[in-house]
């Protein structure tokens, strides 16, 4: 087994919001040390024609150092919640019923991450049902948690049994931040890794979300988290995450 440096929840222009290409995104992040892109494209105003496209572009720019591995964020009908898919999986639609999706990302084989819950209060539609088929709550997204990661966020997966992400949102040159998802895979072997076997490293929730090399979990027990939360209260949803890893 060999560990990589991920970089999770990424936008490049084929998102109708992103600003750079892939290929210059790649290449900014392997200059920063990621060795794979955990890339996560806008589905609204997709088709599966163009899913198909993007797996074939992501291909292109992946190479034995860098794996570029194709990856779409779903949102629902009036844009409220977000969820990260990863896969060999069909599109699902551009604006698809989440609830009624998660089931089919599981059956397929695929990843799927709850992302940002607090924008919009998102994670007051979050079923219960929906748990079972989820690998990880992104605790930490650049872009609209900021400098430290989100306590709500951590509480919901320790309580939910389920691990930690954490995303840059990257859709501009400010988003670069020190933030990383370290994944357990296969040895590459002649060719490289493949996103297949990050996709099953992901699923085996064989990986651990970094700030600097620090957990990142370990982060709501910093000033943000006590400030907001209490000092102790914090420790308690520490202790939880830690008993999940």
């Amino acid at each position: 087994m060999t560990v990589v440096r991920a970089a999770s929840h990424l936008h490049s222009v084929w998102s109708d919001d992103g600003s750079w290409t892939l290929p210059d995104l790649a290449a900014g992040l392997g200059e920063r040390g990621y060795d794979v892109l955990l890339m996560t494209e806008h589905s609204r105003g997709w088709t599966a024609e163009r899913w198909q496209e993007f797996r074939a572009a992501c291909a292109e720019v992946s190479s034995e150092r860098q794996l570029v591995v194709p990856g779409i964020e779903y949102n629902d009908p009036d844009n409220v919640v977000h969820m990260l898919v990863w896969g060999d999986v069909p599109f699902y639609g551009p604006t698809p019923d989440i609830g009624a999706m998660l089931p089919r990302v599981t059956a397929d084989g695929g990843v799927a991450v709850l992302a940002h819950p607090w924008r919009r209060q998102a994670y007051e539609r979050v079923g219960e049902d929906w748990y079972g088929h989820l690998t990880a709550v992104e605790l930490w997204n650049r872009k609209y948690d900021g400098w430290a990661p989100n306590r709500h966020a951590a509480a919901m997966a320790a309580d939910h049994g389920l691990p930690v992400f954490a995303g840059l949102d990257f859709h501009k040159a400010n988003q670069f931040f020190p933030l990383a998802v370290e994944i357990e895979a296969p040895a590459p072997v002649a060719g490289g890794l493949t996103g297949a076997a990050v996709v099953d490293a992901l699923r085996a929730r064989r990986f651990t979300s970094r700030y600097k090399g620090r957990p990142a979990e370990d982060m709501v027990d910093g000033v943000a988290g006590q400030a907001a939360h209490g000092a102790e209260s914090a420790r308690r949803v520490l202790r939880r995450l830690k008993r999940l890893r």
